[in-house]
């Protein structure tokens, strides 16, 4: 509308001028103005104006049209960047969650890890002290094996000794009992003689051995036995 108002605003100006040039030319042609143009060109007049305040009237509707819809452009253009910023903040905070919870399990992987580290560091310390112990124990077996056997060896010999001993005869004479050379009868008193009335009675072994025992000489004989 305000485009039509503007359009014969026009027209009514072209008009006003030509009728004002025409009435012009024909004042100065001819004495006096004629009528005809006198009254087109106040009509003119009358025409320009009323479409001149038409046309005032009818821009601020356009102006306003055009405010709104600038307003709507704005208003969208607002929307867009706040659409788009609310766009970037759920993409970063998609971002955030996906980073957190890939933090989380990779510090639940290192966890899970350090605890199958410790799981194997203390089983394999388990069996080094289970074979620490069974070192220690066949260790200990063979000492005592080891022992068994010297003993066995010691008590060999020793029996040895005392066949060897047993085997040494003593001769008797006139109730007496004389030991061979080398050998003594060792009495409870841990003395030792060479002669006894009842050789039941005393230990016979050699004297390098009763000497060994910490049995000593007899330092005088009695009815019984002689140094």
């Amino acid at each position: 509308m305000d485009i039509f108002f503007t359009f014969m605003f026009l027209v009514s100006l072209i008009a006003l001028a030509y009728f004002s040039i025409r009435g012009g030319i024909h004042h100065f042609t001819k004495t006096g103005v004629n009528r005809p143009y006198k009254k087109y060109t106040l009509i003119s007049v009358g025409l320009t104006i009323l479409f001149l305040a038409l046309t005032v009237w009818a821009a601020p509707s356009g102006t306003a049209r055009s405010s709104a819809s600038q307003s709507d452009t704005v208003s969208s253009s607002k929307a867009k960047k706040s659409s788009a910023k609310d766009a970037s903040k759920r993409k970063a905070s998609i971002s955030k969650a996906n980073s957190i919870k890939e933090k989380e399990s990779s510090e639940s992987a290192l966890s899970s890890s350090k605890e199958e580290s410790e799981s194997i560091a203390a089983s394999k310390s388990e069996s080094e002290s289970s074979k620490k112990q069974s070192e220690a124990e066949s260790s200990s077996i063979a000492k005592a094996s080891s022992e068994s056997l010297v003993a066995s060896s010691s008590s060999a010999k020793k029996a040895s000794e005392t066949s060897k001993t047993d085997n040494a005869s003593y001769t008797q004479n006139g109730g007496w009992t004389t030991a061979a050379s080398g050998m003594v009868f060792v009495s409870d008193s841990n003395k030792y003689y060479t002669s006894v009335k009842n050789p039941g009675n005393y230990q016979y072994m050699t004297q390098s051995a009763a000497d060994n025992s910490g049995a000593k000489p007899a330092p005088r004989g009695n009815q019984y036995a002689r140094p």
